[in-house]
């Protein structure tokens, strides 16, 4: 990837899954546009932070005064995922193995995709906000 100062962008998180999902998705997609991202980086870009968003909703119980921020981003030469949002604690680094994937809803494979695909730079929990940050590998 070619040293260079990204735009950022970013968008919030609400209760209503599944239009979160799609305005993160919509998101990535014009900061990949925006920063001139390889074809392979935007695919996997788009697919990490779909993966990321819907696991909140499908995992983390997002309920009633659910809320929570996406912001992309880049470090000189690389992006950055940043993900804030108040639904119970998960820290991905210390879930285990999966074991075979979700057959009847066609998922159960996003965690080991965003391990295989993402750095996993931080998280911590703070006043009840939880923060993720990958790294996107080249």
């Amino acid at each position: 990837m070619i040293r260079r100062n990204f735009n950022p962008h970013s968008c919030e998180l609400d209760q209503n899954g599944p239009e979160s999902i799609h305005r993160a998705v919509s998101m990535a997609q014009l900061f990949s546009t925006t920063n001139a991202l390889t074809p392979q980086q935007q695919a996997r870009l788009a697919i990490l932070t779909e993966e990321a968003v819907t696991n909140l909703y499908d995992h983390g119980g997002a309920r009633a005064g659910f809320a929570g921020t996406l912001t992309l981003t880049g470090d000189g030469d690389s992006v950055r995922v940043i993900l804030s949002d108040s639904g119970p604690p998960f820290d991905p680094r210390t879930e285990g193995e999966i074991e075979m994937p979700n057959a009847e809803r066609g998922g159960g494979v996003g965690l080991a995709m965003i391990r295989a695909w993402a750095e996993i730079v931080d998280y911590r929990t703070e006043n009840g906000i939880n923060r993720l940050e990958l790294k996107l590998r080249d």
